[in-house]
């Protein structure tokens, strides 16, 4: 059987055939969103370069929330019905899930890079996975019985950040800190770059950010550092919200370019900080989502358990 798998974030889109075994990596497409108009645009290329024939499902992530088989992406205007993703693919039926929750999903294929912490031996099957790339959200999630997962749904980027997030940045930032009241407000790609133009007054991309810390500008490491100490102090946040024995994975182009820098020490101080004596930080291991086609193991995951 073959099928349709994709992923849409507030960036890129992509699109691949898979099978039970696997995502099939040479009818991958990547495409950018502002070159087209719709996600129907998109999925129209892909079919008239693949043509694949019977499709037994498709699956679709995206960034944003599902609800009844209709989706809207969080940063774009796009809409998603799966009636008409039936329609357009003559597929026998089609799936949206959350691109979180697609991550989620993946925790049964792939494998993560350790960053920090060690898994005990007893752990209750509960992970969470954090995606810092264009936005921010989690997918808490659960291993069933039979080796599946449940991967739940949620839209924390856009609710309040932690009390503890937000005195850091007020110690540091003082009134300007205001500027920083969600969790995509900070956490995310663009979050970096507002951190820093905050900090410095300079404007650069989070990749030049990162880059200039490495070689290190004084802005720049000023920046990263804070933004690090903050990312500690919200993981910390999390392991008490969720307390994910079976880890923390992060995901996303802002997640790598911090967690891999030298500013991992200042994230680790953060983390195993005061914690009211409630959990030991090391035991909840953190590790990065390094797969780019990870989401579309994760929709195939979910098509597979719902078969």
């Amino acid at each position: 059987m073959t099928y349709l798998v994709g992923d849409i974030g507030g960036t890129n889109t992509r699109l691949a055939l898979a099978t039970s075994s696997g995502v099939d990596a040479s009818t991958v497409m990547r495409a950018s969103n502002d070159d087209y108009v719709s996600f129907d645009a998109v999925l129209a290329t892909y079919l008239s370069k693949t043509n694949p024939g019977a499709l037994a499902g498709v699956c679709i992530a995206i960034a944003g929330p599902v609800h009844a088989g209709k989706g809207t992406l969080t940063n774009r205007s796009w809409a998603l019905d799966t009636a008409q993703i039936c329609a357009q693919t003559n597929a026998s039926h089609a799936e949206l899930i959350n691109d979180l929750s697609a991550l989620g999903y993946a925790l049964a294929r792939i494998s993560t890079d350790p960053v920090f912490g060690t898994r005990q031996d007893t752990t209750n099957g509960q992970a969470l996975v954090a995606g810092m790339g264009t936005g921010f959200n989690v997918s808490p999630t659960r291993r069933t019985s039979d080796n599946g997962i449940i991967a739940m749904e949620a839209e924390l980027g856009h609710a309040e950040l932690p009390y503890t997030v937000g005195k850091l940045l007020r110690d540091e930032l003082g009134a300007s800190a205001e500027r920083f009241q969600t969790f995509e407000d900070c956490f995310c790609g663009r979050g970096l770059e507002r951190l820093h133009e905050t900090s410095s007054g300079a404007k650069l991309g989070g990749k030049e950010i990162v880059d200039s810390f490495a070689r290190g500008d004084a802005d720049a490491t000023r920046t990263v550092r804070l933004f690090a100490r903050a990312l500690g102090r919200l993981t910390q946040a999390m392991i008490h919200q969720y307390m994910p024995r079976d880890g923390i994975a992060f995901a996303g182009s802002a997640s790598r370019g911090i967690l891999t820098s030298a500013a991992l020490p200042d994230f680790i101080s953060e983390l195993t900080g005061d914690t009211h004596g409630i959990v030991k930080p090391e035991t909840f291991p953190i590790s990065l989502i390094t797969d780019d086609a990870a989401a579309l193991e994760g929709c195939l995951q979910y098509l597979s358990q719902r078969a």
